[in-house]
């Protein structure tokens, strides 16, 4: 039996959202609507679950006759891995055989194999994996992906974009990358990445190879009027009774970040009928930590008594100032050089993220939740 409306959870995270569950974003909408119908090449920063993709999905979607390569490079640690992504998306994109296969014949250098799935009929395929591993086939990737994307209006998304530099080979990657995508004028590149600081070194150092290759666009928290009124709407269509003053408290609880919003909405969602007041915002939260509490333990096993230290010290304190003596004697923490140390490892681990000289959770419900732990 079909449920109705209002029991179905109007709330979705971690994947991405569209239609009515996409809080639109005009300004930012129409600024990347017009990169794209120019054929500029942008990149977009803005940290993890700010609504990144969904904002690429919603302008491309909203382009009649636009389509979406999208590619994703998060943890990509081989020239391979690059190549492999690059070509799935495009058997992605095109999902007929006849021609993923015409595709695939511009691959000569890796001797790539189409496979088809009897039972299911997916078309897959294979490369050569030593030829995989060679820098300069990325040039040939890049150049099949354009005689694909090139039939057709197709916006190319690389994303998380910043992890080519994961490469042992990464600086010649980006150089080749750069050396033929600076030659694809009739294809929109878009470059998002979750790591600003990376991401800004690649695009504004005048040593890397893509220094001033595209304009920049930021995707930060959504404007709260309009978040709030959407946050109300949703909470409407499935007839629930929300205060302005209660969707204000949840979204300060998770500092706005719209996919930890939409998470924490969806938690709350679960565990009432008919009116959300504010008590029932730490009820929410307690059904995420049993959702997460495993991986936030995983977490912290794997620091350091320091980094642990520093970790919970910004959770407490802040991020400002962490090599402070006040910051250092509130954290337990013997000097400024244990800290600096500390923190590298953090945003290796990428547990927290440098903004505007402040460390930052990269996950408020990780800050919540050892926040009211007994350390």
């Amino acid at each position: 039996m079909k449920a109705k409306l209002e029991d179905n959870n109007p709330f979705r995270y971690g994947c991405v959202v569209e239609d009515s569950f996409y809080c639109p974003r005009p300004l930012l909408e129409r600024q990347l609507a017009g990169f794209v119908r120019s054929g500029q090449n942008v990149v977009i920063h803005g940290e993890r679950r700010m609504g990144k993709t969904s904002l690429i999905n919603a302008v491309v979607r909203g382009l009649r006759g636009w389509r979406m390569l999208y590619v994703d490079l998060l943890h990509v640690q081989t020239v391979g891995d690059v190549c492999r992504r690059i070509v799935s998306s495009v058997r992605n994109l095109e999902r007929k055989a006849t021609i993923f296969e015409k595709a695939l014949k511009l691959l000569p250098r890796l001797r790539p194999v189409m496979k088809i799935d009897p039972a299911s009929g997916e078309v897959g395929f294979a490369l050569d994996a030593r030829a995989a591993e060679d820098p300069y086939a990325v040039e040939e990737v890049l150049d099949m992906l354009s005689k694909v994307a090139g039939n057709g209006r197709t916006v190319v998304v690389f994303d998380e974009f910043q992890d080519i530099c994961n490469l042992a080979d990464a600086q010649t990657m980006l150089a080749l990358m750069r050396g033929r995508i600076q030659f694809q004028g009739d294809i929109p590149y878009v470059f998002t990445g979750s790591v600003r600081s990376r991401m800004v070194e690649l695009f504004d150092n005048p040593d890397s190879a893509f220094y001033k290759s595209a304009l920049t666009l930021c995707v930060g928290e959504i404007e709260q009027d309009s978040f709030a009124k959407f946050l109300l709407a949703r909470f409407a269509s499935g007839r629930r009774r929300v205060s302005d003053e209660t969707v204000r408290a949840i979204m300060d609880t998770v500092a706005n970040v719209p996919g930890d919003v939409q998470q924490l909405c969806e938690a709350i969602w679960g565990v009432t009928a008919g009116s959300v007041g504010p008590e029932d915002i730490e009820t929410a939260l307690q059904v995420v930590f049993m959702r997460e509490g495993d991986k936030f333990e995983s977490f912290c096993e794997r620091l350091s008594p320091v980094q642990f230290k520093l970790l919970m010290g910004i959770a407490r304190i802040g991020g400002r100032e962490i090599q402070s003596r006040a910051f250092l004697d509130e954290a337990g923490i013997g000097n400024a050089a244990s800290a600096r140390k500390a923190a590298i490892r953090l945003c290796e681990l990428r547990y927290v993220y440098l903004f505007h000289g402040e460390y930052r959770f990269s996950s408020m419900f990780f800050r919540a939740w050892l926040l009211r732990r007994d350390y």
